[in-house]
């Protein structure tokens, strides 16, 4: 006679979470292969296409820059984990399994890449419960495939919620329907103890709102059997979805759905141009300088755009400076990097500073000249070209 089918939650009320965690560990204690979930998605064959679509989709709800924190949730071996710190996110991948993580830092450790990312990782074994994070610790959070492994979900959703930074957002990728009676999942849970979950997204829903964050958003792509026409490929670029088309979209969500949740209003940083505005004032419009002797004076300045600038990162990128150029007094340029003040702590929009700062001027040659300050984004874009305004001072230089 067939064995008849586990329960998932039966399962979680036999084992527990400290059980679960324990085979989660002893499973990549058995593995034949490592190189299989060592070379995720590639070492996949079948599946590596329509993996990286999702991976795909995932990174692009995300809103990644340059040098942003990012959590791999369940990270098994971190070859996501890898990919994200090769593309210039620092990373930290967590799992229940320490076995998974061992073989993570040997992927990152003995399989060097081309270039080193200007940006960190680290792995954190994680116990079930909480995560080994300070509250609003990291931009953004990935799980791939992860979650359905969860037996406490809700408990694991607050924590999600407390990590993560106010205008972040967690993306996920998880299996939807009756998936813990397809035979692979029975599989996994007869020999390897492994939890494979039915989710609900009605239940899901209520879970992540219930814990702080907005509603869910879909990211959309057609099944991977769907070819389409060229005939099709005419229509639709007219705005008409053919009845398969719209099946392919059906069938892409029913298999598995690529979906993510705010903590507040998306919010994004100085790592990128697009939300950049200050209002600036200087206290002086004529200062005297005696070469190699800085001038103090008095300056304010408000974040009057939509993201929030950032004061420190890895990387360097998208640190937000008040700085100061010089130009002749015919207003050309002759010094773009007079001098540099970071910002003494991260401004969200609407956050305003106002202080002494002391202006060294690296020129030794006497003469008028003007000092224009305005606020940068390191490596991203003076605050002026996109349409703030810049404060101009006349300096004499004495000797």
């Amino acid at each position: 006679m067939a064995d008849s089918l586990i329960d998932p939650q039966n399962l979680i009320q036999e084992l527990g979470v400290a059980g679960l965690n324990h085979f989660s560990n002893e499973y990549y204690k058995r593995l034949h292969d490592p190189g299989i979930p060592l070379g995720k998605p590639f070492s996949m064959i079948s599946q590596s296409p329509q993996l990286l679509v999702r991976l795909g989709l995932m990174l692009e709800s995300l809103r990644l820059t340059p040098g942003i924190k990012v959590l791999d949730f369940g990270s098994s071996p971190c070859s996501i984990s890898k990919a994200l710190w090769q593309m210039g996110y620092s990373v930290i991948a967590t799992d229940v399994s320490e076995e998974a993580l061992r073989l993570g830092e040997s992927l990152f450790n003995d399989y060097p890449i081309p270039n080193q990312p200007p940006c960190s990782w680290e792995t954190r074994l994680f116990d079930g419960h909480s995560l080994r994070l300070k509250a609003e610790e990291v931009d953004r959070i990935i799980c791939f495939d992860a979650f359905h492994h969860v037996p406490n979900q809700e408990e694991i959703v607050h924590e999600f919620y407390r990590v993560l930074r106010n205008g972040g957002t967690i993306v996920l990728n998880e299996p939807f329907g009756l998936h813990s009676t397809k035979p692979a999942s029975q599989m996994e849970m007869r020999e390897y103890k492994v939890l494979e979950n039915d989710m609900d997204m009605t239940a899901l829903k209520s879970l992540f709102c219930e814990a702080g964050f907005r509603e869910p958003t879909f990211k959309v792509a057609a099944n991977p059997e769907y070819i389409m026409s060229c005939e099709e490929w005419q229509t639709c670029r007219t705005g008409e979805i053919s009845n398969r088309m719209a099946n392919a979209l059906s069938q892409f969500q029913q298999n598995s759905s690529v979906f993510y949740f705010q903590k507040g209003k998306a919010l994004n940083d100085s790592r990128q141009a697009e939300g950049l505005a200050h209002e600036l004032e200087i206290s002086v419009s004529k200062l005297a300088f005696k070469v190699g002797v800085p001038q103090k004076i008095q300056v304010s300045f408000r974040n009057v755009g939509e993201s929030r600038w950032i004061d420190k990162n890895g990387g360097h990128v998208g640190t937000v400076n008040f700085a100061s150029r010089i130009l002749d007094y015919n207003s050309k340029d002759i010094l773009a990097d007079n001098s540099r003040f970071r910002i003494p702590n991260e401004m969200d929009p609407g956050d305003h500073f106002s202080g002494e700062i002391s202006v060294p001027l690296s020129i030794s040659q006497p003469g008028t000249y003007w000092l224009k300050f305005d606020l940068i984004s390191e490596e991203v874009c003076w605050f002026e070209t996109l349409g703030s305004k810049a404060v101009l001072v006349e300096i004499k230089v004495e000797a």
